[in-house]
């Protein structure tokens, strides 16, 4: 397929990232001059039952987020498609996914936590209001711009009223973000939505996931067992209110929950006027908890490296590489993690091969130390870049290794995993190939996490 260059009515300036099953375009729309974020999907790359079900959820998400416009819930403009290519023109954020933010080890503390998820809630409030539980809420899904206004996206599982995409007993979201009705493949409702709120809680004040393993792991401790107390694993000195708190959003029986994303918000303002002490190296100090602010972000990039970044990317996308690399730089502290991000927005595989090449020359070639202190080699640069070989000979890849990668790989996107992996091994000659074709089922927040579980890192 050919460099797209319109979708519709809309001119495509540049790519700004990859999903599952395409690219996801800023475009801009000149009947009424202003960008659009696009999102596409390649009916023409995937097997017809793959490309069957995927293309029921696109419009499903066109249809569900056409009817909420809200300030917390990207605006969804048009859908279009053709014989290979759909598309949703949607409004454009400028932002971060809150998975990106977890990706970089950022510690959220109170009083950020909680802005952040009053936004996610009133977004909820409205949804379910109409009509529409969301079904698949999770960092990765929700967006944050730089002065901390939160964005919810991606509604392409969500129930809107009593239309269902799936049949009854059809597990439907992200293993580990799903209600333990949704685990069983039993209905869903407002109420699951909430759960998922609540795991995400969890893992803004922990930096870990309630429920880890793979999906049959996952799936069987969200069921029966209790995750750790976010006050022994957080950074924060927590009351046990909060404690309690998080185990009502988590609690296995809906009715044990929060009934309503109001309710939800209320309870959440009230454990914010808690009371914390906070030693401020010469003593300590009672504040209300709902007034600790966010911590510092990681350090800058050396100029070093983002120079030879955008000189390197300029090379095969022209003057736009600076903003491209400035913005990575935002997204990550780990070198091969950047040099992912800012590869994949290359869409010709031999300039994407090139671009990586030089980039890691310029590195060394060996492993180092990004800004966060994390140790980075070639391995996941390797994982991540197409056609590049990691020995003199192919090597298959073992089904030991393939039912591995499919068990992580379904923690992301859910059962089709295996459909997905097979297909990848069967493309691949050793495991990093394989890897990196996995890899590419993700978008970029999630994919950096999948190649860290794997060890390309």
């Amino acid at each position: 397929m050919t460099e797209l260059t319109h979708l519709g009515k809309y001119e495509i300036v540049s790519a700004l990232g990859k999903g599952a099953m395409g690219i996801v375009y800023k475009g801009y729309d000149p009947h009424i001059e202003r960008h659009v974020a696009i999102k596409t999907f390649r009916k023409d790359l995937v097997d017809p039952d793959v490309a069957q079900q995927y293309m029921a959820r696109f419009k499903n998400e066109a249809r569900a987020a056409g009817r909420l416009m809200h300030p917390h819930i990207v605006a969804v403009y048009e859908f279009g498609e053709d014989d290979t290519v759909a598309y949703i023109a949607m409004e454009y954020v400028e932002g971060a996914g809150l998975r990106e933010h977890l990706n970089r080890r950022e510690t959220f503390d109170f009083a950020q936590l909680v802005a952040l998820l009053r936004q996610l809630l009133e977004a909820l409030d409205f949804a379910h209001a109409k009509g529409v539980v969301h079904r698949d809420i999770k960092p990765s899904n929700l967006i944050v711009t730089e002065d901390g206004r939160l964005k919810v996206a991606d509604f392409g599982i969500a129930r809107v009223d009593t239309t269902n995409l799936t049949q009854a007993g059809m597990i439907i979201g992200t293993p580990s973000y799903m209600a333990p009705e949704q685990c069983r493949g039993l209905p869903t409702d407002a109420r699951s939505d909430l759960w998922s709120v609540g795991v995400v809680m969890y893992e803004l004040l922990t930096g870990e996931k309630p429920f880890r393993g793979t999906l049959e792991t996952i799936a069987y401790k969200i069921c029966h067992e209790e995750p750790p107390s976010p006050s022994t694993l957080s950074k924060l000195k927590l009351p046990a209110d909060v404690d309690r708190f998080i185990a009502t959003t988590l609690a296995k029986a809906p009715e044990a929950r929060f009934q309503s994303a109001r309710e939800f918000r209320k309870a959440l303002d009230d454990v914010a006027k808690l009371s914390v002490e906070v030693d401020e190296g010469v003593g300590t100090t009672v504040v209300n908890i709902g007034t600790l602010m966010l911590a510092k972000p990681a350090p800058p990039w050396d100029d070093d490296t983002l120079r030879t970044a955008e000189h390197e990317l300029a090379r095969a996308l022209g003057p736009m590489a600076k903003v491209i690399v400035r913005r990575a730089a935002a997204q990550t502290v780990d070198r091969s993690e950047l040099c992912a991000i800012l590869s994949d927005s290359i869409t010709d595989p031999e300039s994407r091969r090139r671009f990586v090449t030089a980039f890691n020359k310029a590195g060394g070639g060996q492993s180092s130390t990004g800004a966060s202190g994390v140790r980075t080699g070639s391995a996941a640069t390797r994982a991540t870049s197409p056609g590049t070989r990691t020995g003199a000979m192919a090597t298959p890849v073992e089904a030991g290794y393939v039912e591995q990668v499919t068990s992580q790989l379904a923690v992301y996107i859910g059962p089709i995993a295996q459909v997905l992996t097979k297909k990848a091994a069967r493309e691949s000659r050793n495991r990093a190939e394989f890897v990196r074709r996995c890899a590419e089922n993700l978008g970029t927040q999630e994919r950096a996490a999948f190649l860290r579980e794997l060890g390309y890192e």
